[in-house]
């Protein structure tokens, strides 16, 4: 079976999020140009990157909310025309951390958002997706950073949550988005046409912490105690300088840094999904999808990758700031 492995690297700007509808084109392009790339195939595995969709929230956001300064101040301006949805979010969240509260109200409606895209591009393409990650608020007050993957008759067919959070961005610190941690032992493996797929948001593919004072669980190492799988998604998104020093000099959100390196790039090597799968081989490949381009405040950087189960490079992006895509076509087995 030929089998398609794809990395969109999606590029985002002002223009990109200026409505949900000029979002839905440019992922639907993105898509469309990495299809035709990769040629006929059996099967299509297409990879979208993390935080993709916490965008979503921005682009069908109000004109108030695309006047803003940051993000955060974007969010603020598209809840405060919905107080009730608001305290509604204050009522469910377990948090009363009004960053939360305010995420919380606005998290279902940009995951209705996120499923009218991804499962109609599914169909389109009969390809299974790794749609990113967008906010997901559960039943229960959860909010959770979560990946869906769908079939490619559009259906949903799995929710990752993801497990280990960036410390100072995505925990409970003062400026972090206090979100909640996924239940590894629950991580969704999906059987496929050609093998296992499971999905590792971002930093859940690492091998190692980014510093000593966090909670911190390998999931590689987990997943090869549960079972070799076949393909490994990795939606990703870094919003440090792919070039610069690591740990950034200025992120005080990484005090106690388990390690140093040159670059981030060379930290991403040592340490992340190239690191895991070398360590355990607990998939067959891996398919790193990054998020670059710049939205108000934030920068991201990153290269795309796919890589084999010793973590060596079959395809990469040959840059780390401009959108594109990376394709690879496999001979895959029934296998996990």
């Amino acid at each position: 079976m030929n089998v398609a492995l794809i990395a969109v690297q999606l590029e985002i700007d002002a223009n990109v999020l200026a409505s949900g509808e000029a979002y839905r084109r440019h992922i639907e392009e993105m898509a469309a140009c990495a299809v035709e790339d990769a040629g006929d195939a059996d099967a299509r595995l297409i990879v979208f990157p993390e935080i993709a969709g916490h965008l979503a929230l921005f682009a069908t956001g109000p004109e108030a909310a695309h006047k803003a300064k940051t993000l955060g101040a974007a969010f603020a301006a598209s809840a405060v025309r919905r107080p009730l949805d608001v305290l509604r979010g204050v009522a469910s969240a377990r948090t009363l951390h009004p960053r939360h509260a305010v995420l919380a109200a606005l998290a279902p409606d940009g995951e209705k958002y996120w499923r009218s895209v991804f499962g109609p591009l599914a169909r389109k393409h009969r390809a299974w997706i790794v749609a990113g990650s967008h906010l997901r608020l559960a039943a229960n007050g959860d909010l959770t950073n979560a990946s869906f993957t769908f079939a490619p008759d559009g259906r949903c067919v799995a929710t990752t949550d993801k497990v280990n959070l960036v410390p100072g961005m995505e925990d409970g610190t003062p400026k972090g988005l206090h979100l909640v941690r996924g239940d590894l032992e629950r991580l969704p493996v999906v059987d496929t046409p050609f093998g296992k797929l499971a999905t590792l948001i971002c930093y859940d593919g690492f091998s190692v912490a980014h510093t000593t004072l966090e909670r911190f669980v390998p999931v590689g190492e987990r997943l090869a105690a549960r079972g070799r799988i076949t393909v490994a998604a990795n939606p990703a998104a870094n919003p440090w300088k792919w070039l610069g020093k690591w740990p950034p000099e200025s992120s005080v959100a990484l005090t106690s840094p388990a390690s140093e390196h040159p670059t981030r790039a060379v930290q991403w090597h040592v340490e992340g999904l190239p690191s895991s799968l070398a360590q355990t081989r607990f998939a067959r490949y891996g398919v790193t999808s990054h998020l670059v381009g710049t939205v108000l405040d934030l920068r991201f950087e990153g290269v795309s990758e796919i890589l084999d189960d010793t973590g060596e490079q079959l395809a990469a992006s040959p840059t780390h700031d401009r959108g594109g895509h990376v394709t690879y076509v496999v001979r895959a087995t029934n296998e996990g």
